[in-house]
């Protein structure tokens, strides 16, 4: 990770400190639909629709406005935990895209050479004509 996406992520992420509006928000944006490319972004206007999840949010937001003492806390803690959630697993999928296309854009014989390196090392040079290769 370079320092950017660091500071993203922690600067992402709420405590049971943050505001209730601060956590809503978060939640709201992170159950945004990912944005289109370019191309279709052209051709067809963009529908800002709530989804399904969007609109249950915002209702239990509202039903939770009036909550007191232990309800309020519990509310809270999992309105955070939810977003903490949302966010981990947003960033488990950028991670895991990083990941998988390292094995579709390299070789096996190109992957074991980057993993010889990290570790120092040199692969061996190999006869090309070599039969069993």
């Amino acid at each position: 990770l370079n320092s950017v996406s660091k500071n993203q992520i922690t600067m992402n992420k709420v405590t049971i400190t943050s505001p209730p509006l601060h956590v809503l928000r978060g939640i709201y944006r992170l159950l945004k639909t990912p944005e289109l490319p370019r191309e279709l972004q052209k051709k067809s206007p963009p529908m800002i629709k709530p989804t399904a999840m969007q609109k249950m949010l915002l209702q239990r937001y509202r039903q939770s406005v009036s909550a007191t003492g232990a309800d309020a806390r519990h509310l809270r803690t999992l309105a955070v935990q939810y977003h903490n959630l949302k966010l981990d697993l947003r960033e488990r999928d950028r991670l895991y895209k990083l990941d998988t296309g390292a094995e579709e854009q390299l070789t096996p014989k190109e992957l074991s050479r980057r993993a010889a390196a990290r570790a120092g090392l040199q692969l061996p040079k190999l006869d090309e004509n070599h039969p069993s290769l």
